[in-house]
């Protein structure tokens, strides 16, 4: 991977984690991300629905995220399935951030996954992982786009008054 690689994946990393903490909601980002990839792993569901999700930290090692869900097919069949996001430990020492947030102290991007107890090989989990940052970034971009031209609107209109 070379150098902008990295960087366009740590900006994007960084992008993703700021608009989900904006965002309101209390799920940590790496879930998240590991139930976006989860879904993206049966795109022809109907839908998916959450039925668990369990961190584990192995400290200094690694942190899991064990998600359960439910995917109902178009014909209203369902199957359960499980899935597993395994994210490096990435902090230098423990702190009270870390000890009171303990994923904060772990990659934003899994390292590796598992599904159903298989791990996925590190080409899928790639693939997985660079089109849930291409989603991403084109979300964050769909929503700039629009407030730009919201904003632009609301200029117009006061200068027509």
């Amino acid at each position: 991977m070379t150098t902008g690689n990295v960087s366009r994946n740590m900006l994007i990393a960084g992008a993703v984690a700021l608009l989900a903490g904006c965002s309101g909601s209390t799920e940590d980002v790496r879930v998240t991300f590991c139930k976006n990839i989860s879904a993206a792993l049966v795109p022809e569901a109907e839908s998916v629905e959450w039925t668990g999700n369990e961190n584990t930290f192995v400290r200094p090692e690694y942190a899991k995220a064990a998600l359960t869900f439910d995917v109902v097919d178009t014909d209203g069949k369902t199957t359960s399935m499980r899935t597993a996001c395994y994210y490096e430990y990435d902090a230098l020492e423990d702190t009270a951030q870390t000890l009171a947030d303990p994923f904060s102290a772990h990659a934003t991007l899994p390292f590796a996954m598992s599904v159903d107890g298989n791990m996925l090989s590190d080409a899928e989990l790639v693939r997985l992982r660079n089109a849930e940052q291409i989603r991403q970034g084109k979300a964050v971009i769909s929503a700039l786009e629009s407030n730009a031209r919201e904003l632009a609107d609301r200029v117009r209109a006061g200068l027509g008054q």
